[in-house]
C-alpha cells in the first residue's frame, strides 16, 4: 500500500511540481492578469458616449450650471433638457477628454470658498495618506467667474498626474415665497487632473469651463 502511494504521487509530479496545482495556479494567475492589466487597458480605450455638443450645459447643481467645451464627454452629471430626473442641491459631474479629468461636486456649504477648499484638502490628504500617494501644492490664488463669482484655486504636481482644485461658494437664490427657513449656499469643488502634457494641452478649456460655472439669479 506504502509502495501504491508512493508511485501514484511521484506520477503526478514533474519537475519537483505537483501538477494537481498546476490548473488552479493557472487560473488565479489569469484572473489576476485579467484584472490588472486587460481590463485597465480595454477600459482607457473605451470612449464614452455622451459627448457634449456645442450648446450644451451641465447643470452641476439646482441653479448651478457649467458650459462644457464641445468635443469633450460627459461621464457622469446631466445636461440641461436632457434629463428627466431633477438634479438636487448635492450632485458630482464628471467631464473626460483622452486622459485628462475634470470632476465637479456640488453641495450646501455655509462657509467660504477659501474655507470649502481647506476642507477639500483636508479630505484629501486622509486619502492620499491612505493610498500612498504625496503630490505638492502650489500657493493659492484668486479664481473668477464671468458671474463675477471670486474662489479659490491651488495646482497640484504628484508623481503620474497634475491638475488643479478649485473651490466656489455661491450665494442662495431669492427664497420663494412658500420655501421655509433661510436658504443655503451652494459650494462648489472642482478637481481636473491629468498627465502634464494632456493637461498643458487642453488648458485653454479647463479654465474656459470652470470660468462658465454659475448661478442662476
Amino acid at each position: 500500500m506504502a509502495a501504491r502511494t508512493t508511485v501514484t504521487c511521484a506520477g503526478r509530479r514533474f519537475a519537483g511540481i505537483d501538477r494537481g496545482t498546476v490548473g488552479p495556479a493557472l487560473l488565479v494567475l489569469a484572473l489576476a492578469l485579467l484584472l490588472s492589466v486587460v481590463l485597465p487597458w480595454i477600459d482607457s480605450r473605451t470612449p464614452y458616449h455622451d459627448q457634449v455638443h456645442k450648446g450644451d450645459v451641465a447643470e452641476l447643481a439646482d441653479g448651478i450650471t457649467l458650459v462644457p467645451t464641445s468635443g469633450w464627454q460627459l461621464a457622469t452629471g446631466a445636461l440641461v433638457g436632457h434629463t428627466r430626473s431633477p438634479v438636487g442641491s448635492t450632485a458630482a459631474t464628471e467631464l473626460v477628454d483622452g486622459s485628462v479629468d475634470l470632476y465637479v461636486q456640488a453641495a450646501p456649504f455655509a462657509g467660504t470658498s477659501a474655507a470649502l477648499l481647506t476642507r477639500v484638502n483636508e479630505i484629501n490628504a486622509r486619502l492620499q495618506h491612505a493610498r500612498g500617494r504625496a503630490a505638492a501644492t502650489t500657493r493659492r490664488y484668486a479664481v473668477t467667474t464671468h458671474q463675477g463669482v471670486v474662489g479659490v484655486a491651488e495646482d497640484f504636481v504628484g508623481l503620474t498626474r497634475q491638475g488643479s482644485v478649485v473651490a466656489f461658494v455661491f450665494k442662495p437664490r431669492e427664497p420663494s415665497t412658500t420655501s421655509q427657513g433661510p436658504p443655503s449656499r451652494e459650494g462648489v469643488e472642482v478637481v481636473v487632473s491629468g498627465p502634464r502634457g494632456s493637461i498643458s494641452r487642453r488648458r485653454d478649456d479647463i479654465v474656459a469651463m470652470i470660468r462658465s460655472i454659475r448661478a442662476a439669479a
